[in-house]
């Protein structure tokens, strides 16, 4: 099982909107990522894809990248078929002992689709995005392209109903796709199945995060 230690927030999420993205030389980025590298369907189209985490005491900050020389980025609706277009996807079980786990997919142009259940078939599809979430994705310019929010606690522990320790290890997986222009289907856990299906509970990776040294964030 792979396995991403997500360590406190040094730096804020970068402004993407209406700017070109690059990982490197960009502070949040400094840290290790979570590559997105494992292709079990498909063809030869392989981006390379990063996912990069940090915590605070607000929530999650979440930052996934892709390098592509063209996407697409149809969908403009909350909670249409992004995943059709070229996606960024992240995946969270946030308790163990809970079957349940969170989806948020945001294509290109930073419309996402996200919803909560056990599986593919039983999942609660928002209609709108949870206060605080601030969905931004990047320019593209025929390279890197980016897609940033935040997973508050707040959301979570309202939504699951009880609270969600700040040095907790749960489990989740990334995502980057398209079903258009150059399907392809890249995760961070590897996918035993016949067919292109994210929806594998049973493949997450464990994320695990850190407090400072002191105990304290």
């Amino acid at each position: 099982m792979r396995q991403y230690v997500i360590h406190p927030a040094k730096h804020p999420l970068p402004a993407l909107t209406g700017r070109v993205f690059a990982p490197e030389g960009e502070p949040f980025c400094e840290g290790p990522c979570a590559a997105i590298d494992h292709y079990a369907w498909g063809g030869d189209y392989r981006p390379e894809a990063r996912a990069y985490l940090a915590w605070d005491d607000v929530g999650l900050r979440v930052l996934l990248c892709a390098r592509e020389q063209t996407v697409s980025a149809r969908v403009a609706a909350f909670g249409g078929p992004v995943w059709q277009d070229s996606c960024l996807e992240s995946f969270f079980q946030p308790f163990t002992d809970d079957p349940r786990y969170v989806n948020v997919e945001v294509n290109a142009a930073g419309a996402a689709l996200i919803g909560i259940g056990p599986d593919r078939a039983n999942r609660a599809a928002l209609t709108a995005c949870p206060e605080g979430m601030d969905i931004r994705a990047s320019r593209h310019d025929g390279g890197w392209w980016a897609v940033g929010y935040t997973i508050p606690f707040a959301w979570v522990e309202a939504a699951f109903g009880r609270p969600m320790p700040r040095n907790a290890a749960f489990r989740g997986n990334f995502y980057c796709c398209d079903e258009s222009i150059h399907p392809h289907f890249g995760s961070w856990c590897p996918i035993d199945a016949p067919q292109p299906d994210f929806h594998r509970p049973e493949c997450f990776g464990r994320l695990a995060m850190e407090v400072d040294t002191d105990g304290v964030f």
